[in-house]
């Protein structure tokens, strides 16, 4: 007898996937600044070392930063859009964040 077993996975309902490294507070205190790791589409994110209060977090490959208002993505383990707007830097952010891209998932 055997027993057949299948893992519950997020299904990914987008052209671009991502994995969720962590989030804080976004900009203002509005919704979330959601960190991720771009899985199959790596000219839109850059290598970075981030750093999570304070404390080394890792180094991944092509990190964007995902500007969330609404909390949408607040427990997901992966993120999976198409369409993305890119956003404006913002200035006097952390300095340790610069050179990331900010975009807002459509």
């Amino acid at each position: 007898m055997s027993i057949a077993l299948t893992a519950c996975t997020d299904s990914c309902n987008g052209n671009i996937e991502t994995t969720v490294l962590y989030a804080k507070p976004g900009p203002k205190g509005v919704g979330r600044s959601t960190y991720v790791d771009v899985l199959n589409k790596p000219g839109l994110g850059i290598k970075k070392t981030l750093l999570y209060e304070g404390k080394e977090f890792g180094t991944f490959e092509h990190v964007i930063i995902i500007n969330d208002p609404k909390s949408q993505f607040a427990s997901n383990k992966t993120i999976c859009f198409t369409n993305y707007q890119a956003n404006a830097p913002e200035s006097g952010g952390d300095l340790n964040e610069e050179g990331i891209p900010v975009i807002t998932v459509e």
